[in-house]
């Protein structure tokens, strides 16, 4: 009866604020990707996507070398025609998004 009792008062706890709810969601965001990192780092893989595994021959060296993510997503090397854009087609959003993947700014606008 008493250890009911304890339970039913850990498991009830009072609600916390958005702003609270927020901080920990991203606290527990970073954690988990920091433990997938020392994972990494100790040989084991969380892999959500296998696409990777057949186009390399070494999944770990591709990741290293930034083609693949660590959770198996194959970066897409050059995703975009080679015309001059504007804002809103097509080719202007991929050529945005292969920036962020590459983490690298574009210099024209």
């Amino acid at each position: 009866m008493e250890e009911k009792k304890v339970m039913e008062e850990k498991t009830l706890t009072k609600p916390v604020s958005e702003e609270q709810f927020k901080e920990m969601a991203k606290e527990m965001a970073a954690a988990n990707y920091q433990k997938v990192l020392e994972d990494f780092e100790k040989g084991i893989l969380h892999l959500r996507d296998y696409s990777g595994v057949r186009k390399f021959k070494s999944i770990r060296r591709a990741i290293r070398r930034g083609h693949v993510s660590l959770f198996g997503d194959v970066y897409p090397k050059r995703p975009f025609k080679n015309i001059k854009t504007k804002k809103g087609n097509i080719t202007y959003t991929k050529r945005r998004l292969y920036e962020q993947f590459t983490h690298k700014k574009r210099t024209v606008a």
